[in-house]
């Protein structure tokens, strides 16, 4: 597969939060972190949370208008992920939703997902879709959620970075004193005896809330989509 065919290939189905960990990156690092993304699975497959995502609202407990049909318990969800994942996926998209399951179930709010949905554009007619599939209302106070599922722990500024793209993109109108919040399913990072860094085995899920003073402007983060954008085109001329 030529360089432009796993350009193009990418930015149909380039993930979120692998945008805001290399907008993360100083600029200096970022063009050989693209290369590393688009060579890092040569059989054409990439190992995905997609069932996970599709479930994420049953997950939650969404009221969907007047249907006054309880959530689904969590073998239904499961029964669910069997027909929605690839058979390769299936097993750690059934961990993940296990434990957010265990997780959001004993924090009950009210969750609702009668808002349009947000994208983020980074090129000429190319978006990626942000995943927030529903809102949350815990007595007076609202807040847009977003869920991570990876084991990995995000570190740095991804997650401000990744929270302050939907605080542009979805707080607004009726919802313009909403909060917005993080689901962090990843463990707690192992470091080893020479230094190394790897994720744990047991996932510590947890809330991360978007502070005021942490949210980044649009127009720099513009400014970054217009960049990253730029270097993919740079490294789709590679050959």
């Amino acid at each position: 597969m030529s360089r432009k065919q796993q350009v193009a290939k990418l930015l149909k189905r380039y993930q979120f939060i692998d945008f805001a960990r290399i907008v993360a990156l100083p600029s200096s690092q970022r063009k050989d972190r693209l290369r590393a993304y688009l060579d890092r699975d040569r059989s054409g497959r990439w190992k995905s949370y997609k069932g996970l995502r599709a479930v994420i609202p049953d997950i939650a407990g969404v009221r969907r208008g007047l249907d006054l049909t309880p959530p689904p318990d969590l073998e239904t969800i499961k029964t669910g992920l069997k027909l929605l994942c690839h058979p390769d996926d299936l097993g750690f998209n059934t961990e993940a939703a296990t434990v957010l399951f265990e997780f959001l179930r004993a924090r009950p709010v009210d969750a609702y997902d009668d808002h349009p949905r947000g994208s983020l554009h980074i090129g000429p007619d190319r978006t990626i879709q942000m995943g927030v599939e529903h809102y949350v209302v815990d007595g007076e106070r609202g807040a847009f959620r977003w869920v991570y599922p990876r084991r990995e722990r995000l570190e740095g500024l991804v997650p401000s970075i990744v929270m302050s793209l939907i605080h542009h993109n979805y707080v607004a109108g009726d919802f313009s004193d909403f909060d917005v919040q993080l689901v962090d399913l990843s463990c707690e990072p192992i470091v080893g005896p020479r230094g190394g860094v790897r994720a744990g085995d047991v996932r510590n899920p947890r809330i991360i809330e978007l502070e005021p003073d942490d949210v980044m402007s649009r127009e720099e983060l513009n400014a970054q989509a217009n960049q990253i954008y730029g270097l993919l085109m740079e490294i789709a001329e590679e050959g």
